[in-house]
């Protein structure tokens, strides 16, 4: 794909007080493959945007009921003394990964044994009040929990509530004695607080009487995060064998599970149905309050390159003007983009499934009776009728690589035995070496593995439901003050686009000895007015030998450490893996020798300042 754009038809906003998500089933390759898709035709398109409060402020409103079609029946709850065991799957999710592993292991174990009862239940939901947690825990005898850490360390939005209640409730004793426990936690080994969420509850489940079943799983997206999970599950079934499995016979070997492969129910309509939907991006409404279903309709009032024309780079300053909607933002928070495939790419996808642009359809997650698909695992589908360009468009992450469950979707839909057979192998354990060079360190997208395997046509309804995850929003940190500038939120985004190892990508970034300098006027007009006592700028591209922010550090050792140790306050804002990790080994190597610490005291005195809020972290 090239960096080349498609006019957008909505850019929808989530404010957050969080860094950007690693990735929970995101990662950043995908992110410059949609920048470089989205932003470059900003200037006067419409963007929605929705504001969510940081974790440490108050919500603004009740969110509004969202805009669905009508919701599928639930399945009927158990009668609770008809004696069988209950186990309940919490999760913590921010794209939907720890949600699709929770939902499946419940459909495994509903097969395994179908003497117990699984109920699949967000954190956010399963108490209406804080104290309900407790109440209703302590009814639990089996949980599961599938927690995500999302940003520098931080739960979920749907778990936070619950984490805050039970990390801050360690009074209450060994009250979960009766509680047997297990946590697969989800992250990204790349980040500090690598699956930090998941071993906290896991620790702290067990510190106030719950029993482990298992120990910790820790998934990490970096490499291949469905093997973690099966490595972990294959741990848990024997032990939950012990309990549900009571009066059988323990020796039998349980009946080979083959798991189903999901699906919506797609019916075709006439194309003067789905004109109304056509015409614009019907997740903005006029409510007052926004919410996820619900973002609020502004302008990108000001587009500027922030890069030279000598430079080979691009950033872009943007600008969206949010005057007379109500929502207001705070320092910290972040801003979230829906954007659109690149008609090229929705060009692509639409000729290798095999079906017309401008065939149209509705996308239900029921049955005509109203009874749920696949026992209501199925994710809520994105708004109907409308045609197939529409929905490859905004709602199918094209681009990304696709995981193993993945390649058993095509291989159920391919005509073609071997290459149905390959793909099988390809998501086997005997495959995993293989999986890990040809899909992830390759870089692979679903198209590209979809144009390798010729004769898979899955339907529209497995396609949606199995094989492209839903697009998700791609999330930037807000460049300016509530203060500034109240009515504008400004973000600094920095187009890049790089060729993969398999070429996908063509047009790559070229190596230059050119100065990069972002904001020099500003910058400089700081400097000069006194509002910064002195500017150091760190050129990496610049000189016989690499020279970067942690460099400039060491120089200036004595004078950081006169600043942090009267009270001064350390930002850092940037890439996580590289950058980030090596200035705070950089400031923890200050603070030990400039202070005269051992290493022990460095640890606590730099702790000690992020408690404070004197050591902000704004990394992704």
């Amino acid at each position: 794909m090239d960096s080349t754009a498609s006019a957008l038809d909505l850019l929808a906003a989530l404010l957050t007080g969080r860094a950007p998500p690693p990735a929970e089933g995101d990662d950043h390759r995908r992110l410059l493959a949609l920048l470089a898709t989205s932003l470059a035709v900003l200037v006067g398109c419409g963007v929605a945007l929705l504001v969510r409060r940081s974790s440490a402020s108050s919500p603004q409103a009740v969110p509004a009921p969202p805009l669905a079609a009508k919701k599928p029946r639930e399945e009927e709850e158990p009668d609770p003394d008809d004696g069988r065991q209950r186990v309940a799957l919490f999760f913590g999710t921010q794209t939907g990964t720890a949600e699709g592993f929770a939902k499946a292991l419940a459909e495994e174990a509903k097969a395994r044994y179908d003497r117990a009862v699984f109920k699949v239940l967000d954190l956010d939901d399963y108490a209406a009040e804080d104290e309900d947690y407790e109440e209703k825990l302590k009814k639990e005898n089996i949980a599961l929990f599938f927690l995500a850490t999302y940003g520098d360390g931080e739960p979920t939005d749907n778990a936070a509530r619950f984490y805050k209640w039970f990390s801050e409730g360690n009074e209450k004793g060994e009250w979960l004695r009766n509680l047997r426990f297990a946590v697969f936690a989800l992250g990204n080994r790349q980040y500090e607080h690598f699956n930090k969420v998941g071993k906290e509850v896991d620790q702290l489940l067990a510190e106030q009487g719950g029993k482990r079943l298992v120990p910790v799983g820790l998934g990490d997206d970096d490499q291949c995060i469905e093997d973690d999970f099966n490595a972990w599950k294959e741990l848990l079934w024997p032990e939950l064998d012990k309990f549900l499995r009571v009066g059988e016979n323990s020796s039998a070997a349980p009946t080979p599970y083959t798991a189903a492969i999901p699906g919506y129910r797609i019916v075709f309509t006439k194309p003067e149905d789905e004109k109304h939907i056509n015409k614009s991006f019907s997740l903005s409404n006029g409510h007052v309050v926004y919410d996820i279903q619900h973002p609020c309709r502004a302008n990108v009032a000001v587009r500027r390159e922030l890069h030279t024309p000598a430079s080979d780079r691009s950033c872009i300053h943007l600008e969206f003007d949010i005057a007379g909607t109500s929502l207001k933002y705070e320092t910290g928070d972040h801003v979230g983009v829906y954007a659109e495939n690149s008609t090229e790419t929705v060009e692509e996808a639409e000729k290798l499934l095999g079906y017309s642009p401008d065939t149209s359809f509705s996308i239900y997650a029921d049955k005509e009776d109203g009874t749920p698909l696949f026992g209501g695992s199925l994710p809520p589908p994105f708004q109907s009728p409308c045609t197939v360009r529409v929905a490859l468009a905004r709602y199918a992450d094209l681009l990304s690589s696709p995981k193993k469950s993945v390649l058993i979707a095509l291989a159920a839909h391919a005509s073609d035995p071997k290459e149905a057979e390959r793909l099988r192998h390809l998501a086997s354990r005997a495959g995993k070496k293989e999986y890990s060079q040809w899909i992830i360190a390759s870089q692979r997208s679903l198209l590209e593995v979809i144009s390798e395997f010729p004769s898979a046509k899955p339907p529209l309804g497995v396609f949606f439901a199995a094989i492209a995850p839903r697009l998700q929003p791609r999330y930037y940190s807000i460049s300016s003050s509530p203060r500034m500038a109240p009515t504008r939120i400004h973000v600094t985004c920095a187009l890049a686009c790089g060729q993969t190892p398999t070429g996908r990508i063509h047009k790559g970034v070229c190596s230059t000895w050119m100065k990069d300098f972002i904001y020099e006027d500003e910058l400089n007009n700081f400097a000069e007015s006194g509002a910064l006592s002195e500017l150091i700028v760190a050129f990496s591209r610049e000189g016989p030998t690499k020279e970067y922010v942690q460099h400039k550090m060491a120089e200036k050792a004595a004078d950081l450490w006169s600043i942090i140790s009267q009270g001064g306050y350390v930002y850092v804002c940037g890439d996580a893996k590289g950058m980030a990790r090596d200035v705070h080994c950089t400031l923890h190597t200050i603070v030990q020798e400039q202070g005269s610490l051992v290493s022990l005291k460095t640890e606590s005195y730099v702790k000690s300042l992020q408690m404070e809020g004197r050591y902000l972290r704004d990394v992704w």
